[in-house]
């Protein structure tokens, strides 16, 4: 029973510090999809005003193509950066989606462990199943 109240304790420990760890990356990735959604929203202003003001009527000449041209340009590059801020923002959902997965995993083994917990003071007329509980317990967190 000794050993079984010292795997527990280590199991908890172990629950409590991966799940500490998975917080402060979901943490840290929601703060960086904010971030990228910030400067996605402060490039679609300055793509509004890339297409300011209009040249047709007022500017023509050499210099109004060359100007429109330079003007599609930087028009197509922002385009291109603010489609990889999707790409960006998708992927840092789907590791925070992953991560809410072994947050979720690691739940129902500490669940497990509070069960086995619960047990372990009801002494031997549990022991079997105690016994049952931490082999699922160390399959889930040292397999």
């Amino acid at each position: 029973m000794a050993d079984d109240a010292d795997f527990l304790s280590q199991a908890f420990a172990v629950i409590s510090g991966r799940s500490a760890d998975i917080e402060e990356k979901i943490d840290r990735l929601t703060k960086a999809k904010n971030d990228i959604r910030e400067e996605q929203a402060s490039s679609m202003t300055e793509i509004t005003k890339i297409t300011k003001p209009t040249l047709e009527g007022v500017w023509s000449g050499n210099r109004a193509t060359n100007f429109d041209d330079d003007r599609e340009d930087a028009l197509e590059i922002m385009g291109k950066i603010t489609d990889d801020y999707d790409d960006y923002i998708q992927r840092i959902e789907n590791e925070i989606f992953q991560l809410n997965l072994q947050k979720g995993a690691l739940d129902i083994a500490s669940s497990i462990a509070h069960q086995a917990d619960n047990l372990l003071d009801k002494g031997e007329e549990v022991a079997a199943e105690l016994g049952d509980k931490i082999r699922d317990l160390k399959g889930r967190l040292f397999s």
